[in-house]
């Protein structure tokens, strides 16, 4: 569920332009559905001024940062931990996956098809208006 709508309307309007299939993309990931009460937040910190983290019960499971062309998707340590996703059946669900340095796995999201392929791995719904 989305925290703040008014936020993720003033990311999308600051910043440089992002390529259409990208922008519905990460408006997919925005308006995710969770059945286990996951919000969706739209944040910043530092140099990062489009961001959505996934949260439930005070963890950061899944970010989502957007650039111009993709947007860069995390599934975070505490994701991990908890055994909401497995680190190698992730990477071998999404050959493109990295591990990062911190542990953490990211992969390169370009369009619709790539962000709902990422929810229904999470099991999470397309909740786009």
């Amino acid at each position: 569920m989305l925290v703040d709508a008014d936020q993720l309307e003033k990311q999308l309007s600051d910043g440089p332009p992002v390529e259409e299939s990208v922008l519905g993309a990460y408006r997919i990931l925005a308006h995710a559905r969770f059945r286990d009460g996951t919000t969706v937040r739209p944040a910043r910190h530092g140099y990062i001024k489009r961001e959505l983290r996934f949260e439930a019960n005070g963890d950061w499971l899944y970010s989502a940062v957007l650039n111009q062309k993709w947007i860069l998707w995390y599934f975070r340590k505490p994701a991990l931990n908890a055994g909401l996703v497995e680190t190698n059946a992730t990477q071998v669900h999404f050959p493109t996956a990295e591990t990062t340095t911190l542990g953490e796995v990211k992969l390169r999201l370009h369009n619709a098809e790539e962000a709902r392929a990422v929810l229904q791995w999470i099991d999470a719904e397309d909740g786009c208006p």
